[in-house]
C-alpha cells in the first residue's frame, strides 16, 4: 500500500527522470525462468567459484539456511564486484532472485527458506554452479 501511495505523490516530471535513469544506468526489465538465474555480466578472465549452505542441510519440515558464495581469481585472489544470481528449485530467496554482487572480500551472501528439498542453481560472472540443500523427510 505504502508504494501505491507514493507512486500517486510523484509528479509526472520526477516520474519521466526515474524512468530515463533507469535507462541511462542500464537497468532492464528481463523475465525469469522459474529455477533459473538471471543472466550476469560476464567477467573476462577465469575464476573459481565455491558456494555453500550453512546449516548445510535441513531438518524435518524445513526452515532457514544461509546461502554463500566466494568467488576468487585463479591464484586464490578474491574477486571482489562480480555479479551473482541465485535460483531456487523451491522455497524462496532473500535476495528474490536480484543479482547480488560480491563484496571486497569476494563473498556474497543470500538466505533459503525452504520445506522441501531444494536444488540451488547460480550464475556467477558467468559461471554456472548447482548444489543440493537436503530437508529431512517425515512430519515435523
Amino acid at each position: 500500500m505504502g508504494l501505491v501511495h507514493a507512486r500517486r505523490a510523484l509528479s509526472p516530471a520526477p516520474l519521466a527522470f526515474l524512468l530515463a535513469s533507469c535507462g541511462v544506468f542500464g537497468h532492464k526489465e528481463v523475465t525469469p525462468i522459474p529455477g533459473e538465474p538471471l543472466p550476469v555480466k560476464k567477467v573476462e578472465e577465469e575464476i573459481v567459484v565455491a558456494a555453500w549452505a550453512e546449516p548445510a542441510h535441513l531438518g524435518r519440515g524445513g526452515g532457514q539456511t544461509q546461502v554463500l558464495v566466494r568467488v576468487q581469481k585463479r591464484g586464490g585472489a578474491r574477486f571482489a564486484g562480480v555479479e551473482v544470481s541465485l535460483a531456487a528449485s523451491a522455497g524462496t530467496l532473500y535476495s528474490g532472485g536480484h543479482i547480488l554482487v560480491t563484496d571486497s572480500q569476494g563473498m556474497t551472501r543470500d538466505r533459503l527458506t525452504t520445506t522441501k528439498t531444494t536444488t540451488l542453481t547460480l550464475n556467477a560472472g558467468g559461471t554456472r554452479y548447482r548444489f543440493r540443500v537436503p530437508v529431512a523427510s517425515g512430519a515435523p
